[in-house]
């Protein structure tokens, strides 16, 4: 299980993009990739549709590695931990401050 999700905000630790930051879009849990607004972003030419009746070239996030990014509290970034809370499902916690996230 992943301790990012989706409308986190992450900031870039290593690649490419590195100390870029911005909110989840989306999770690929399996894959282990994740999809960040502002980061990766390429540019596609496509054709015109029915959902883009223009076409032309039209940027697009591409995904990242999970590993690669790493959630924010506040402006720092931090690593997380799930902590079962009594009787209640686990919630993720900031291991440097200890605060649920």
């Amino acid at each position: 299980m992943s301790n990012i999700k989706k409308n986190d905000n992450v900031k870039v630790i290593s690649g490419a993009h590195k100390g870029k930051t911005g909110a989840v879009l989306s999770v690929d849990p399996k894959a282990g990739r994740v999809i960040v607004a502002g980061v990766n972003v390429h540019k596609r030419h496509e054709k015109p549709s029915r959902t883009n009746q223009a076409g032309g070239i039209v940027e697009k996030e591409l995904p990242i590695d999970i590993s690669n990014v790493m959630l924010l509290e506040g402006s720092t970034p931090v690593r997380t931990r799930r902590v079962r809370e009594a009787g209640k499902k686990s919630v993720r916690v900031s291991v440097k401050s200890g605060k649920a996230l």
